[in-house]
């Protein structure tokens, strides 16, 4: 019992030194926002504060991933900011009663140290976050089976990585004085689909299919495959190795021509202004899909036999879509023999034929792909920063433009689309788009209910494009303005290999301008849409050409 009363006694005794320890009320000794002391002049106390905040927020980060810094960021360049008033008013509210400050003090603590986070703009914090995960992200890439004749050549797989986003905001929004000089990017790794050793084992089961025989027999007839057709068939996935029976079709359709008929899919006839569906075909082919499962087995050789074929894009198909009638058309001019226009050209065969369904958008990038020379693509002059230089794929800006214009005309949404920065005179004023990979783009909406063939022809010195659907009784009102904001040439010197001394003066400049394009589109007399967009245009500089090597002269840089 008395053990009982000491213990309780020396509770009281402690309580009581902690409230001599603690102090007064008020402020609490010792409380600090990011080392400042909330204890002095309220004026003397902010000037310290914003001095602090200020220099925590200017100061550079550095973002580390894979052992290397990979960008610096200041806070204030991010949208961050700190209340400096509502951060003093949070310190001294939040400062502890004299028994919880008398208990710091005897474990040794600070009286009160308050966080001091900052705070973002709207939306600035997460597009940070997603251009820093643009930039670090790296997609894991499967294994890949080169096939050459029937030899497969495995290129190993890459594990890839993400950064995680939800805590690098985290760590960027917690305590300024605490926030390390660099910080290492949140990062984990992702696997790909389909790994080195699966893919091996899939060349080991492809080596034996191939031994096994290609022989096909189909009433009674027997043939030979060409192994190398069948490798070439071979699709190499995460769920295993398969046969594609698209890619044998035209193998067993020269094996077995007698008895093969080829199905004829529909297609659009254009007459005029007029869209006349031109009926579809069945045919008669041996069962590609039977040959490509008897292949995987065993047995040798693979049975099949002839079977009628519809073809996927039918008459009811075609008729079905709506397209009737040209709503959308326009002309854009080019000189003959330029490199430029075989990527026109080259261009123009994709993108021919494309059918937009109803409520459904196309992005041109992803119609037309990456331009390359091994697509057919060439260098040509395109205009990037404001001047032109070689690049593949140049040319197919006009493209776009005439693209934009028969899509303009024909009353679709307007999605995604960037003006040339300088103006070229083939287009009309305010309304043209440029296109490069992977951006800038250019994306449509046919916001119609029946579906639009694209429909795209070249002449000896123009591309035309033309939209067929069905019309809807649609009309397209709109006005181009008088040019307003005009701006002043800036002179660029610029490096060129083919001065080897003193400078030539290139291009003189021009006025660069504005102007605003308005768009009203009707079905029948309701009003669907009115667009209003402006357009600016950077003055064509006057460019000096000098010797590589000149200091301060820029060096023209190509775009991928």
């Amino acid at each position: 019992m008395r053990a009982i009363v000491f213990g309780a006694g020396a509770v009281l005794l402690v309580l009581v030194i902690l409230l001599i320890a603690g102090g007064g009320g008020g402020t609490a000794p010792g409380t600090t926002v990011a080392g400042v002391d909330m204890g002095g002049d309220d004026a003397q106390v902010k000037a310290a504060l914003t001095k602090r905040v200020n220099d925590l927020l200017g100061r550079r980060v550095q973002l580390q991933a894979g052992g290397g810094t990979v960008a610096t960021v200041r806070l204030a360049d991010i949208g961050a900011a700190v209340d400096v008033d509502a951060a003093i008013r949070e310190a001294r509210d939040a400062s502890p009663n004299r028994l919880v400050r008398g208990l710091k003090k005897v474990t040794g603590q600070s009286a009160n140290d308050v966080p001091l986070r900052a705070q973002y703009r709207k939306g600035a914090l997460a597009g940070w976050v997603a251009d820093v995960s643009d930039n670090v992200d790296r997609p894991e890439r499967d294994a890949a089976v080169l096939v050459r004749g029937t030899n497969f050549t495995v290129s190993a797989a890459e594990d890839g990585r993400v950064l995680d986003r939800t805590a690098l905001a985290a760590m960027v929004s917690g305590d300024l004085s605490t926030m390390p000089a660099a910080i290492a990017l949140p990062l984990r790794s992702t696997g790909p689909a389909l790994s080195t050793d699966a893919a091996r084992q899939q060349v080991a089961q492809a080596g034996e299919i191939i031994r096994r025989g290609t022989n096909v027999v189909v009433d009674e007839v027997e043939a030979a495959l060409p192994p190398e057709d069948v490798a070439r068939a071979m699709r190499f996935t995460p769920d295993g190795l398969r046969i594609a029976a698209s890619e044998l079709r035209r193998p067993l359709l020269i094996a077995y021509p007698a008895g093969s008929v080829v199905p004829r899919p529909a297609r659009y006839d254009i007459r005029g202004k007029r869209a006349i569906v031109v009926p579809s075909k069945g045919g008669r082919l041996v069962d590609a899909r039977r040959v490509a499962d008897g292949l995987m087995g065993e047995d040798r050789p693979v049975e099949s036999a002839f079977v009628d074929v519809t073809p996927v894009f039918t008459t009811e198909k075609a008729r079905s879509l709506g397209i009737k009638e040209e709503v959308g058309s326009y002309t854009t001019p080019y000189s003959p023999g330029e490199a430029r226009v075989t990527n026109i050209r080259r261009a123009s065969k994709i993108l021919n034929g494309t059918i937009i369904p109803a409520g459904r958008s196309l992005s041109l990038n992803a119609v037309l792909g990456r331009r390359t020379e091994a697509r057919g693509f060439v260098a040509a002059a395109m205009l990037a920063d404001g001047l032109y230089v070689d690049a593949v794929g140049g040319g197919v800006s006009q493209v776009a433009t005439t693209l934009f214009n028969a899509a303009f005309l024909a009353g679709f949404e307007l999605d995604e689309h960037t003006a040339h920065q300088l103006y070229i005179y083939r287009y009309p004023e305010g309304r043209e788009a440029t296109l490069s990979w992977p951006t800038p783009d250019l994306k449509i909406t046919n916001n119609w209910d029946a579906a639009a063939l694209v429909r795209v022809t070249n002449a000896a010195d123009s591309i035309t494009i033309a939209l067929y659907s069905t019309s809807f009784d649609r009309k397209v009102e709109s006005e181009t303005s008088e040019r307003f904001e005009f701006t002043k040439p800036v002179e660029r010197r610029v490096t060129s290999p083919d001065i080897s001394e003193g400078e030539v003066l290139y291009s003189e400049g021009s006025e660069g301008f504005s102007v605003q394009i308005t768009r009203k589109v009707f079905k029948g007399s309701e009003l669907v849409s009115d667009d209003v967009f402006t357009t600016v245009y950077l003055a064509p500089p006057k460019v000096i050409l000098v010797p590589e090597g000149t200091p301060g002269a820029e060096t023209p840089i190509s775009p991928d």
